[in-house]
Order: C-alpha cells, then sequence, then structure tokens
C-alpha cells in the first residue's frame, strides 16, 4: 500500500493516505475508455518508472492532438496528483472534462478530485469528494484510507474510527482488511501533534471560518498547544457561529477546562440548550464543575456516566477514580481501579504489539491467532469491544472452534461497557 505525504505533515505517525498504483489507475482509465488507450503506452512506462514529470509533459503532447480522448484526462488526473511534485488546478481541470457512465467510475474520479483538493490544502473540499466517493462506492481503491487519515489529522478521532470499522465489514480483500483494522487500533496510541493541527489548518479556517470541523480543530489544538486564549476566541466564533452543534459545544465546554478557565465552565455550561442536557458527551464537564464545588457524589454519577460513553478515554476513568476515593466508595473504587491498572498496562503495551502485527507480510492473510488474540485482548482492555469483536473473527475463519474467540464473541455484544 503506498502513502502521498504533504509538506505539514502528521507528528506521530505515518501518513496512511493512499494514491493509486499504476495498475488500478490503467485499469480505471481502460474502463472509461472502452480501451482506447493507443498512444499513451510511453506515458505509462515513464510513470511506472517513477518519471512523472516526463511523463506528465509527454501527456500534455498526446493531449494537444486528442483532446477529446478520456483515458488521457484521467491519467492525466492521477498523475497530477502524485506527492512529489502535484499540479492539483491541472488535475482537476482534467478530471473536469470526463463524463463518467456509471457510478463506480464517478467514485474513481471523486478519488482523485479529493487527492487535488488536499494538495491545494482545501482540506473540507477533500472530504467532501471522499465521501462523495465512498457512499457511490463503498470499496472504491484508497477513498476510505485517505479520508480515515484526514479524519485522524484533523483529531475527529471517534469519526475516523467509525469509518475505520465500516471499511473493515466491506473491505473484501484480507490484506487490506486486517491493515485498517491495526490502523484503526493505531488512532488511540498516536496522538496528533497540536502545533502541526495549527499549522495545516488555520489558513483554511481563516479563510473559511464557517466551517464547522476546521474551526474546532484549529481552536482545539491552540488550547492543547498551550495557546488557550487563542484557541478559546476560535471556539467561542465557532459556538456563536453553530448555536445548535452539540460538538461545538463540546469542544467550547472542553477548550474552557483545557484552558484551566474552571470559572467561566459552571456559567456556560448552565447556557447549554436543554435538547442537549442528556447527552452523555457533556457529563465530563458537568464532573469538572461537581469537583469544582466539591460534590463528590455530583462527581462521581457524572464521571461515570462519562466514562460508559467513552470506555476508550483513559483520563475519564482516571477522573472517576479521584471521584470514588472522595466519596469513600472503597468498592466502586477497587473496581474502577482494577479496570484502570488493566487499561494503562494494554495502552503501553499496544504499540509494540502494533509494530509486530505492523511487519507481518500477511496479516490477515494467513492464520496468526496468537497475535490477532493479543490485539483482540488489548483493544477490549481499552474499551474498544468493537475492534476486539473484529480481531476474534478473523481467528474464527480460520479456526471455528477457537475456544478463546468463541467466548468472546458471546461476550462482547454492541453496546458493551466494562
Amino acid at each position: 500500500m503506498s502513502a502521498f505525504t504533504s509538506k505539514q505533515g502528521r507528528a506521530g505517525a505515518p501518513l496512511v493516505v493512499g494514491l493509486l498504483t499504476l495498475g488500478l489507475v490503467v485499469a480505471a482509465v481502460m474502463m472509461l475508455s472502452g480501451g482506447r488507450s493507443a498512444g499513451l503506452a510511453d506515458v505509462r512506462e515513464k510513470a511506472r518508472a517513477g518519471q512523472f514529470g516526463q511523463a506528465i509533459e509527454d501527456l500534455k503532447l498526446y493531449l494537444r492532438d486528442h483532446s477529446d480522448d478520456p483515458t488521457a484526462h484521467l491519467l492525466m488526473g492521477q498523475l497530477a496528483t502524485e506527492a512529489d511534485d502535484p499540479h492539483p488546478s491541472m488535475a482537476l481541470e482534467h478530471l473536469a472534462r470526463l463524463h463518467p457512465k456509471d457510478a463506480k467510475e464517478t467514485a474513481r474520479i471523486r478519488f482523485l478530485e479529493g487527492k487535488a483538493e488536499y494538495f491545494r490544502e482545501r482540506y473540507d473540499l477533500a472530504e467532501e469528494r471522499w465521501k462523495h466517493a465512498l457512499k457511490l462506492d463503498p470499496v472504491v481503491a484508497e477513498a476510505g484510507w485517505a479520508l480515515m487519515d484526514l479524519l485522524d489529522k484533523e483529531g475527529r478521532v471517534e469519526e475516523a474510527h467509525a469509518l475505520g470499522m465500516r471499511l473493515v465489514e466491506v473491505e473484501p480483500d484480507p490484506l487490506d482488511r486486517a491493515r485498517i483494522l491495526l490502523n484503526v487500533g493505531r488512532l488511540d496510541i498516536d496522538v496528533v501533534n497540536p502545533a502541526s493541527q495549527v499549522l495545516m489548518f488555520q489558513a483554511l479556517w481563516k479563510a473559511h471560518p464557517e466551517n464547522l470541523p476546521i474551526g474546532l480543530t484549529v481552536g482545539q489544538a491552540l488550547v492543547r498547544d498551550s495557546r488557550g486564549a487563542d484557541g478559546l476566541k476560535v471556539l467561542e466564533d465557532v459556538l456563536h457561529r453553530h448555536p445548535d452543534s452539540p460538538e461545538a459545544w463540546d469542544a467550547w465546554l472542553t477548550g474552557l477546562s483545557g484552558a484551566f478557565r474552571a470559572d467561566r465552565l459552571a456559567g456556560e455550561l448552565a447556557k447549554l440548550p436543554r435538547t442537549m442536557a442528556d447527552d452523555p458527551r457533556f457529563a465530563e464537564p458537568q464532573g469538572m464543575v461537581a469537583l469544582a464545588a466539591r460534590d463528590w457524589p455530583g462527581a462521581v454519577r457524572a464521571f461515570r456516566r462519562a466514562a460508559e460513553f467513552e470506555p476508550f478515554n483513559g483520563i475519564l476513568w482516571y477522573r472517576l477514580r479521584g471521584a470514588l476515593r472522595a466519596v469513600g466508595d472503597r468498592e466502586g473504587l477497587e473496581k474502577v481501579d482494577r479496570w484502570y491498572t488493566s487499561f494503562e498496562e494494554a495502552f503501553k503495551a499496544m504499540r509494540p504489539a502494533y509494530q509486530e502485527a505492523l511487519a507481518v507480510p500477511m496479516l490477515g492473510v494467513r492464520p496468526n491467532p496468537g497475535l490477532y488474540h493479543r490485539l483482540a485482548d488489548l483493544r477490549e482492555r481499552m474499551g474498544r469491544p468493537d475492534e476486539a469483536l473484529a480481531w476474534h473473527r478473523m481467528v474464527l475463519r480460520d479456526a471455528p472452534n477457537d475456544t478463546i474467540s468463541r467466548q468472546a464473541i458471546g461476550r462482547l455484544k454492541p453496546g458493551t461497557r466494562p
């Protein structure tokens, strides 16, 4: 699986946005053009050799005499979105000349348009194009990887996780399916550098402050990068633009807590629209307000609700543990302490397991029950039962009578909470 990179980069993890291999491109253009590809053999050969610049120049010459050739326009869309020297505007110009005949061809074009928008640093439009591509064709090559990586870069981990699990369900290739599942697990152990997020997305937010996800990304990144005042200004502006958005309220309240503005948290929480009062995503700020008021039972209730909603969030279990200690609930404290200790141990063990699995050439293709059991156990202990189920199902595909995985399938049901 190949990758394309951006100058902004991502701290702590490889950029796993894919690009089409030349073989896939050739298949796509053959499908689009009905096999009409004569005269482009030399262009393809140079592209295969990595000589993309020369291939583009030769393709320009070809298009002077064959301006109506859809094969050439699609090939230009691919070559002009290569990572080393992309020409996104050129790619979009040529892709706009195409008239696909079905959803699969349209999805392929939308993917390439998304790559071009990504290189133009219009990440909002890249997301739009890739989502459209996946709607048209859930298994369109690389679009899922690209979108999952972008969501990860923006700090939208839960959206990236949900997308990854959907891709695991529909991906027909067992190797890619296992790699996607492994990458979903990586989301919880690789935290995006907030300074890199500001560098990557701030200019787009300034140009398009109406964009909700980009505004939330920039505001929260500034807060995490110890620029709380700047971050709160962004988040407050986003909230004013989107007063009915639970995501905007969540980011605003979380930002106040992260910027150590506990003096404002209770007052702002009181302004939360009534329609959102029972939303569990607001249990954490409710717990923080209860802590500040030394309302230990209230803090326990709030943090327990928050931790049950996000069992993969170790900070919530840590806060619940502290509240239980303060209220004197020894039995509850022992139970949560066991869970939190197991969570921490699994978190520390996850990176070595990820690296080991990443190095397995035929991951997901050949039976490897020991590794799959270990990954399932770690993800279950880290509050991700859906991922644990997926690894156990991989074991049972090869060994239907495996006792450990059969028992796990019965235990790990959707909605399971520790």
